[in-house]
């Protein structure tokens, strides 16, 4: 954890009246199109997604089962791809690049809960930080990438990576945790 890029939201900052009304509209609209295939229904997809992001979102390719939290939060660049079964968690802000490609099954995760002990988790509030992904970057499958990371322009983090820690421009890093194994030339 990068802790100097995080941040405390109190409980009730996520868990109010007006989170979960924007929330259930929203996801009531997504849900009709979420799971139906490639072509059509990535620009139906999009669609959906430009309601609550708007200028924030510039790709259309959304694959099947996306899952975008707070969508108010994220901002996707232009030609990018968000393959099958991607999960961003808008909590903490996440800004993707051009050009960015993310594997199936990538999560992206904004917010923590806070675990001190003198109070049930539940109770508790959350540990959020931003998420960035600089221009080109290409992510493997089943990649997790934890609040308050920078992944570096043009870099590539390997499948099945955990990214705890900001990864340098042009780098490919791989592994639990994810390491910079060697530099792009």
């Amino acid at each position: 954890m990068n802790s100097k890029k995080t941040k405390y939201l109190p409980r009730n900052k996520m868990h109010n009246f007006k989170n979960y009304f924007i929330h259930a509209i929203y996801f009531a609209l997504y849900g009709m199109v979420k799971y139906i295939p490639f072509p059509l229904c990535n620009y139906l997809r999009y669609l959906v997604l430009k309601l609550f992001m708007g200028r924030n979102l510039k790709t259309s390719y959304i694959g099947e089962m996306v899952n975008i939290y707070f969508p108010w939060n994220v901002k996707i660049g232009e030609k990018c791809s968000l393959n099958e079964g991607v999960i961003i968690d808008g909590t903490g802000e996440v800004k993707i690049g051009k050009g960015v490609r993310i594997a199936a099954r990538t999560m992206i995760n904004t917010a923590d809960h806070k675990t001190d002990s003198d109070k049930l988790i539940a109770e508790q509030g959350f540990i959020i930080g931003k998420v960035i992904i600089e221009d080109d970057v290409w992510i493997g499958g089943h990649v997790i990438i934890n609040k308050g990371v920078k992944i570096g322009k043009g870099s590539i983090i390997g499948a099945g990576a955990v990214v705890t820690k900001n990864i340098p421009p042009y780098s490919i890093a791989v592994g639990v945790p994810c390491k910079v194994i060697k530099k792009r030339e």
